[in-house]
C-alpha cells in the first residue's frame, strides 16, 4: 500500500503512464482516501499548463534588460 511519500515519489511515472498496473492500483487506492494527495496531484498537473502559458508571453524589453543586468551583477560578485 502507498503512503503519502510513496504517492508523491511516483507521480511522474503515474502521469507518464509508466507505472505497472499493480502500482497504479495501490496509488489510486491511496488517492481515494487521501484528499491532500489528491489536491497535490491536481496542482502538479496544473503546473505544466501554467508553465506553457507563461512561456507564450514575452517579457517586456525593459524588464528583460533589468533582469540581465541584475543577473550579471550577481555573477560578477562571485
Amino acid at each position: 500500500m502507498f503512503n503519502c511519500k510513496d504517492s508523491i515519489d511516483s507521480l511522474l511515472p503515474f502521469l507518464d503512464g509508466e507505472m505497472s498496473p499493480e502500482e497504479e492500483e495501490h496509488l489510486r487506492a491511496h488517492l481515494n482516501g487521501c484528499p491532500p494527495c489528491v489536491e497535490f496531484v491536481r496542482s502538479y498537473r496544473a503546473t505544466s499548463g501554467l508553465c506553457r502559458k507563461a512561456l507564450v508571453k514575452s517579457m517586456p524589453p525593459e524588464v528583460a534588460g533589468r533582469l540581465r543586468a541584475f543577473l550579471r551583477s550577481k555573477l560578477e560578485t562571485k
